[in-house]
């Protein structure tokens, strides 16, 4: 007994210890500049809503948070470079719908899931469909019509296999019943610069990228794929008004670390993005690219991503996706 009482103690101590390390090390967090690793290139939607939150968090930090753009793989060479990292808050991941949709399309990546701990579902966005202003369609029904007339000629770009374009235009070509070609490229400037030049007529980037394409005059944006309209382009109907009822494809911003962190470490960065996103100014920014801020709860991430996982491997199963 004497001996169960004593190893009792020496947990008890133990666990003390570690707790009192772990809340000393969340005080003092982030003591040097923190890695926000984002999986895709440049100019996405997912890069722009990664700088936008860390410029704020550093007002808070007085750290900066430097935006790590590791492209590939659709996405997984940036989160496996989280997954792999010390779990310490020093290296994180901004994720997408790609972190749920590669459970399907790519089974053998080197991570799971549960290699990461969730911190928060930071923002949600719209798609638009687009098409090149030179392109004969002035409405959903008019590329659903030109589809059908010239089945296999249409290209259409993303950013890539799996990526939240190329996921959206598979479940829009099932749903309208047509064939049109998916051209994927490495990264979001690269479709994009083809889209401009009228070499790709028709994509469905998310709201941050469309904006930028609607700037160039290049492109004519013809319907959002949410539920209901977007405030921010509130003359556009969505697809399922404009024909495809029931169709929606939305993306997703989460902020997740390393398995591992400590629960202090990540209720610290946990608060800090809040603030941040919670802030007028930020909100004002984001939600005039199209991204509405979210704030979200470890759990609610965890049980998002999960639910995004069941939802994708139906498309990818149906569209017949794949990479290995």
């Amino acid at each position: 007994m004497r001996k169960v009482i004593a190893g009792l103690i020496c947990s008890s101590a133990a666990f003390l210890l570690c707790a009192g390390q772990s809340s000393a090390q969340a005080q003092s967090y982030p003591a040097r500049n923190v890695r926000l690793v984002v999986p895709f290139g440049v100019g996405g939607s997912i890069d722009a809503v990664a700088r936008v939150a860390a410029a704020k968090v550093y007002e808070n930090w007085g750290q900066a948070l430097v935006v790590d753009n590791r492209t590939g793989a659709d996405g997984d060479i940036g989160g496996e470079v989280v997954a792999r990292s010390a779990p310490d808050g020093y290296t994180l991941l901004v994720a997408g719908p790609s972190l749920a949709v590669n459970v399907s399309l790519r089974p053998k990546r080197p991570y799971q899931i549960d290699d990461f701990a969730p911190i928060m579902l930071m923002a949600e966005t719209q798609s638009v469909l687009c098409v090149y202003a030179g392109f004969e369609a002035k409405s959903v029904k008019d590329v659903i019509d030109i589809a059908k007339a010239r089945p296999g000629t249409l290209d259409y770009g993303s950013a890539g296999v799996g990526s939240s374009g190329h996921l959206a235009t598979e479940l829009f070509r099932s749903s309208a019943e047509i064939d049109i070609v998916h051209v994927p490229f490495r990264n979001s400037e690269l479709w994009q610069a083809e889209i401009i030049a009228g070499r790709i007529p028709i994509s469905i980037p998310t709201f941050p990228a469309a904006m930028s394409l609607m700037r160039s005059g290049k492109v004519r944006c013809l319907a959002v794929t949410g539920a209901k309209r977007s405030a921010a382009l509130p003359d556009l109907p969505t697809i399922a008004e404009a024909g495809l009822p029931g169709f929606v494809a939305t993306s997703w911003y989460g902020l997740l670390a390393p398995r591992g962190t400590s629960g202090a470490i990540i209720e610290r960065i946990h608060q800090s993005f809040r603030a941040a996103l919670e802030d007028p100014t930020t909100r004002k920014r984001l939600m005039d690219m199209g991204v509405e801020p979210v704030v979200s709860s470890p759990a609610a991430l965890a049980s998002h991503i999960r639910a995004e996982v069941a939802r994708w491997a139906v498309v990818v199963k149906q569209a017949k996706i794949a990479t290995e």
